[in-house]
């Protein structure tokens, strides 16, 4: 029996048997307030037929760029929030991948003076040697030349590579790595593995990282697969795949200790390691996260939006960042229609775009 790479990377960011339609999670604590009003929304296609599309990155003149996880290529949609969005025929770039698990094409962030230097970042399992690896290439009339490692010899495992990348708003660049595999990994500062990594955009560690020296910023991580940041405050937030248990978004400090290791008891409340903003059990594979910053859904402002893929859920969240990321709210926005989701934007024009299994789609206010 051929067992398809959706199916792969179901099983292997959960650990569970198969991909199933059941999810839950700890119920929204109550906050302050009314919760937010229904809002109407439709759902329109941008790219049909999309390879499994991974990563979604606008470029600042509303080009959208996505990763195709096994064919290791680059694509960019001309004028995605319009009527007539054009998928190029030609890849932005085409580099060699492994394709076992969850290996392969798997992250991609633009510079954040790209609209200057036309910088564009991809992290990416190499099959020879085998590692993970962030390279860099220059764009030019929507092809990318002038290939540039910054960051070599990552951990690499047939599963657990992470693989999420994005500047934050102190221009630097984040990096989610899983365990590789091994629990011990993410308790140990000689390892990059089960991090989240901080360097400078040419791949330097920058001075004002935890250890001196280590691209370290937090560890104690299982297989982050979503990385984004907190609109205002400038907080990281990470989604974590569980074993058979615990699913989690995780709110980022500095040299923060988020708890995974071996012998992780399920409902861990240790209190050497910071706890998540909340837990998913069973596990639902969360993949992508946003905070929405946009016109179109006013009243969504700094929620935060989560993928998921064995469900293939779009979640929303009221997130209390003075209160350590406690959740007031929560509520679905889309609910297993796509298939599984691997990620999870704003557009320049304030509406939501997911990448599912076949498609990009755009979420836009209805009806």
């Amino acid at each position: 029996m051929r067992i398809t790479p959706v199916l792969l990377l179901a099983i292997a960011l959960t650990s569970c048997n198969g991909v199933g339609g059941n999810f839950g999670g700890n119920p929204p604590p109550g906050g302050p307030g009314l919760p937010t009003p229904p809002v109407p929304i439709r759902t329109e296609t941008v790219v049909a037929g999309a390879n499994f599309p991974v990563s979604l990155v606008f470029a600042p003149d509303g080009r959208l760029f996505y990763t195709e996880l096994q064919t290791g290529s680059v694509r960019i949609v001309m004028n995605p929030s319009s009527q007539g969005p054009q998928l190029l025929a030609t890849p932005f770039v085409t580099v060699p991948v492994a394709t076992t698990g969850e290996q392969g094409l798997l992250g991609l962030a633009l510079d954040p003076n790209f609209a200057a230097n036309r910088f564009v970042y991809i992290y990416h399992t190499h099959p020879s040697p085998l590692r993970n690896r962030i390279v860099r290439f220059t764009e030019a009339n929507n092809v990318g030349s002038g290939e540039t490692v910054i960051v070599d010899n990552l951990p690499v495992n047939s599963n657990h590579n992470g693989g999420r990348i994005a500047f934050g708003p102190d221009g630097l660049l984040y990096v989610t790595i899983g365990d590789a595999g091994s629990p011990a990994n993410s308790q140990s500062q000689a390892s990059r593995a089960g991090k989240l990594l901080r360097y400078n955009s040419n791949g330097t560690v920058p001075a004002g990282n935890p250890v001196a020296g280590n691209p370290l910023f937090a560890l104690g991580l299982r297989n982050p697969f979503g990385l984004t940041f907190h609109r205002t405050a400038g907080t990281p937030y990470v989604s974590d795949n569980g074993p058979n248990c615990d699913d989690e978004i995780n709110r980022i400090v500095a040299n923060g200790n988020y708890g995974w290791r071996p012998s992780y008891p399920c409902g861990d409340n240790d209190p050497m390691f910071r706890a998540p903003v909340t837990r998913f059990n069973p596990p639902i594979a969360p993949t992508g996260l946003v905070f929405y910053a946009g016109t179109v859904f006013p009243e969504w402002q700094n929620h935060l939006f989560l993928a998921s893929f064995n469900d293939g859920v779009l979640r929303r969240f009221v997130i209390n960042e003075a209160q350590g990321g406690a959740v007031l709210e929560q509520q679905t926005i889309i609910n297993g229609s796509f298939g599984a989701i691997l990620d999870v934007t704003v557009g320049p024009d304030g509406n939501l775009y997911i990448a599912a299994e076949t498609s990009v789609v755009r979420i836009a206010r209805g009806p």
